[in-house]
């Protein structure tokens, strides 16, 4: 090779070498990043738990004893339901979130001890539970394996939580608050990518459907499909 074309090389490399240097930083950039979204949907599933009991009674004339008409005992069962979701990372490791979450959950109310000897007997009614939550999720990359791919979260928030009654004649409202870990699995590469979610914890719930004016806590998972842009 002459002096000229070694000349005409070497300056070409060096011309080349910033294009390069970007194009391979594009192609490793990390995601998600700062400004990146996540949206999904998931199916989740909620232990159920005892109302507690009740008698419903009536005052004598002579004011001091009662007269019980019959007993109740409450349970609402362990629910199936959906949820939909949407994320924005404030960095790689944090994002927030905002999601709803859907079920129709089975409410069963067994009476005893009638005051006329009825039969006792069990009625059921299908409600309509809400969820609308708020949730801060800290993701660590530095912890990911299979090739980067499974990224372990923790998530953490509260949220407004509305039930109503079968016929939506009567609703009752309440808190909810959230805590559960989980394992991100992302498929593809880029910016761009599917992703499958499986997460579980606990969700503690104030009010809403209960005879019982206590805070319960009760085992919550879920799983689903996750799309990162």
């Amino acid at each position: 090779m002459t002096a000229a074309g070694r000349i005409w090389l070497m300056a070409s490399v060096f011309v080349c070498l910033p294009a390069l240097a970007a194009a391979q930083v594009y192609v490793g950039a990390d995601a998600p990043h700062s400004g990146s979204i996540e949206v999904g949907g998931d199916g989740t599933f909620v232990q159920g738990f005892d109302m507690g009991s009740a008698t419903a009674d009536l005052t004598t004339s002579s004011a001091t004893q009662r007269y019980d008409l019959f007993k109740t005992q409450s349970r609402v069962d362990a629910f199936p339901g959906v949820a939909v979701r949407f994320g924005y990372y404030l960095s790689r490791s944090i994002s927030l979130e905002g999601a709803m979450r859907y079920a129709r959950p089975t409410i069963s109310t067994a009476l005893s001890g009638d005051a006329e000897s009825a039969p006792d007997l069990t009625a059921t009614e299908t409600a309509s539970h809400y969820v609308f939550a708020g949730s801060v999720l800290f993701d660590f990359p530095k912890a990911a394996f299979a090739g980067s791919r499974a990224v372990p979260f923790l998530s953490a928030g509260a949220g407004y939580l509305r039930e109503l009654h079968e016929g939506n004649q009567l609703g009752e409202t309440g808190i909810e608050y959230h805590g559960t870990a989980g394992l991100k699995v992302w498929m593809g590469s880029g910016d761009h990518r599917f992703g499958l979610r499986f997460e579980g914890g606990f969700t503690a719930r104030e009010n809403g459907f209960d005879n019982q004016d206590e805070r319960r806590i009760l085992p919550m998972a879920s799983a689903g499909l996750s799309y990162l842009f």
